[in-house]
């Protein structure tokens, strides 16, 4: 029966189509993963909500009440809360003929409610100095009137 197997032209046909479809399969991973990779070697990880997860929650803790604290302070402002979100970028920092690839921290965005903010003037100035503290784009800051006590 083995050898009856071996002479089998459809047999070897089927292992030959086999095989090919195994090394190609084989070469396509394996080239998928190599272009998913980094220079470095590192893979590349898409983080679709600005990766929070991955700083210190005690650091982003002590900004957001820091940022509370100085928009509070502000006349008219008020109560406030504050909710920072950031992003990872990669920065590539030319030594001489050195490149040395680091990963920057910014801030993507920022959320405050404030007791003051239904005063445009009030709202206006939350505005400037959260975009500026930041160093972001006013579109991406946002500011809401905080709700009274009684309201749900």
């Amino acid at each position: 029966m083995k050898q009856k197997l071996k002479d089998d032209k459809f047999v070897k046909d089927l292992l030959f189509k086999f095989i090919s479809v195994l090394v190609i399969t084989s070469i396509a991973l394996l080239l998928l993963n190599v272009l998913s990779q980094n220079k470095d070697g590192r893979m590349q990880i898409v983080d679709e909500d600005g990766g929070t997860e991955y700083l210190d929650e005690a650091k982003v803790a002590r900004e957001e009440s820091r940022l509370a604290e100085i928009l509070s302070s502000i006349k008219g402002v008020g109560e406030v809360e504050v909710m920072i979100t950031y992003k990872h970028t990669d920065v590539v920092q030319s030594v001489f003929t050195k490149n040395e690839k680091s990963e920057e921290i910014k801030v993507r965005g920022v959320i405050v409610t404030a007791k003051g903010a239904g005063n445009p003037v009030i709202k206006n100035n939350i505005f400037n100095a959260v975009s500026s503290v930041f160093d972001i784009p006013i579109q991406n800051v946002m500011v809401f009137e905080m709700k009274e006590e009684g309201y749900k």
